[in-house]
């Protein structure tokens, strides 16, 4: 985690059905210069006029992580989706060039919030880092319940469960 990260955020996104949904977002966000914390979800069920997808979902989830957050406070977003990671660290620049046309020549899907994530990426100065998902890391845990939890309308992991994750490596007292 880069040290001079004032937050690090967690998010994961899910669609029940891919693609249709309903979907759902989670995210974890800790402030590191005051050990605040926040975290949550939402439910998709209709996403304006595109159909809900997995990789909808996780970059709203990392939208979602990050509102509200100051400006220029140095971020750190921390995902399981190579989709999300690999876009905002290396698909974009190309797609910037050629239009936001992919290789194949196809529109690049989902540019509403690639770029909507990306303009926020650059006031905020976010960092990003992938995570192997379902291989036992406690917060990405969390993040996939909230988003799974999102995704179905039902119960989400409590409070004491995302402090004890964020605990067991070293983000809060």
């Amino acid at each position: 985690m880069p040290p001079d990260a004032r937050f690090v955020a967690f998010c994961d996104g899910s669609a029940l059905v891919n693609p249709g949904g309903p979907g759902g977002t989670g995210f974890v966000v800790v402030d590191r210069a005051c050990h605040a914390l926040r975290f949550g979800g939402t439910r998709w069920e209709v996403d304006g006029p595109y159909p809900i997808t997995n990789n909808r979902m996780e970059l709203r989830a990392a939208l979602e992580a990050l509102d509200g957050l100051p400006a220029a406070a140095g971020i750190e977003v921390v995902s399981d989706s190579r989709y999300v990671v690999d876009a905002m660290t290396k698909w974009i620049h190309g797609w910037r060039k050629k239009s936001w046309v992919t290789s194949s020549g196809s529109p690049v899907l989902n540019r509403d919030l690639i770029e909507a994530l990306d303009a926020r990426s650059r006031e905020l100065g976010v960092q990003y880092r992938w995570v192997r998902g379902h291989d036992g890391h406690a917060v990405n845990e969390i993040v996939d319940q909230l988003a799974q939890g999102a995704a179905r309308g039902s119960g989400q992991p409590e409070r004491a469960a995302v402090v004890s994750a964020l605990r067991s490596l070293g983000l809060l007292r």
